[in-house]
């Protein structure tokens, strides 16, 4: 294996993948919050730097690493020659410190802290002299142990534990939230997305060979994720039938610092009528989250809705993809693929089958919890042609 280690968030170990799948295309996954992305350019390229910036979008990646090896656990002193070995021929010279991270469940009879010493003490040589505090090199390592007491069930289990090994990428930044909560905006309402949610619909939305010129939400409330595209530099086609809310996302999205040359559109208007508003445009990306209130969702108002939306979509752009989230009862966590839960107050399979009425095919679907009675499922659509 070659390439570079991705390593998620343990909120939701599959929509992790399933970003990172949306970012860059299809990767080895060695547990289930790390993937192996091996169609990697060189290092020196515009290319990489380019692989690297769209990374940065993923709301649910913590780290970035260059692969250096992936073994089943075995002694602590084997271990660390492992390491050590590996280090020999590939760890450049400088500084350098050794970090260790469990991912799930700690691992009985294997410390973190030991591996660190050991391997540290190991590779330490004139060329790679120990530092802690300011290194020219991170050796990590992580030991994945068996995601228990996972709030989001997941199909991909940790049979066996594994040690991860490599060099960490420094050039990589995660999203950084502070002063973009609902509450830090100029204009607020309770039901305002956070911030992390709203990035992951609009990476989802994403697919790897296509670069979002615009990105659409027909139910902006108060903006949560047309400012999460539009920080990332992705021209945003904003609207709500309230004229409350297209007045005060304004406001909003001219507060969050959005970079120069990224266009924003804002109006007032119905989401049946979105295609006469923005006409016709290439390479969009549509994320919105429905109105979910008891009266809006169980009743066939709230689906038809939904499905219009759907419709004004594919006149918009034939060959877009869509994220958004539909209410589901707390039940859905249990994501057993032979039940038909109740999503927007009717029997999934139905509501899949309007979806395809509407010329669009679910390619994803997994419940995320919002509190103790209501789930939301995020659901990806592609054109069915």
């Amino acid at each position: 294996m070659s390439g570079l280690i991705l390593v998620g968030s343990g909120w939701h170990p599959f929509l992790f993948r399933a970003e990172i799948n949306a970012l860059v295309g299809t990767v080895d996954v060695l547990h289930p919050r790390v993937v192996n992305f091996q169609d990697t350019p060189p290092a020196s390229s515009q290319e990489y730097t380019n692989l690297l910036s769209r990374l940065s979008r993923a709301a649910l990646l913590d780290d970035v690493v260059q692969f250096g090896g992936c073994s089943a656990l075995t002694k602590l002193d084997i271990m660390a020659q492992n390491i050590a070995n590996w280090a020999e021929d590939n760890l450049p010279a400088g500084s350098f410190s050794v970090r260790g991270r469990y991912l799930g469940s700690a691992v009985e009879g294997i410390s973190r802290r030991s591996l660190e010493i050991e391997a540290g003490g190991l590779i330490y040589s004139e060329t790679n002299p120990v530092d802690l505090e300011n290194p020219d090199h991170e050796v990590v390592f992580f030991i994945g142990g068996a995601v228990d007491g996972a709030t989001h069930c997941d199909s991909v289990i940790c049979d066996e534990p594994v040690l991860i090994w490599g060099i960490r990428e420094k050039s990589f930044s995660r999203p950084n939230y502070i002063g973009r909560q609902p509450m830090d905006r100029p204009f607020f309402k309770p039901v305002s997305l956070e911030p992390r949610l709203a990035r992951l619909m609009v990476s989802l939305s994403h697919r790897p060979e296509i670069e979002p010129d615009f990105a659409v939400d027909p139910f902006c409330g108060t903006g949560g994720i047309v400012i999460e595209a539009a920080v990332q530099g992705i021209s945003v086609l904003v609207s709500d039938l309230d004229p409350v809310m297209a007045h005060g996302v304004k406001k909003n999205l001219e507060w969050a610092g959005i970079p120069d040359g990224t266009s924003v559109e804002v109006a007032r208007c119905s989401t049946r009528s979105i295609s006469e508003q923005w006409g016709s445009r290439k390479n969009c990306i549509f994320a919105f989250d429905p109105p979910y209130g008891r009266n809006a969702w169980k009743s066939d108002d709230g689906l038809e809705l939904f499905l219009a939306t759907l419709t004004q979509a594919l006149l918009i752009d034939p060959h877009s993809s869509i994220c958004s989230m539909l209410p589901a009862g707390a039940e859905s966590l249990e994501n057993d693929p032979s039940q038909n839960y109740i999503v927007m107050g009717r029997p999934w399979s139905e509501v899949t089958e309007k979806i395809h009425a509407c010329g669009w095919d679910v390619v994803l679907n997994s419940p995320v919890k919002v509190h103790k009675s209501l789930a939301r499922m995020v659901i990806v659509c592609h054109p069915s042609n």
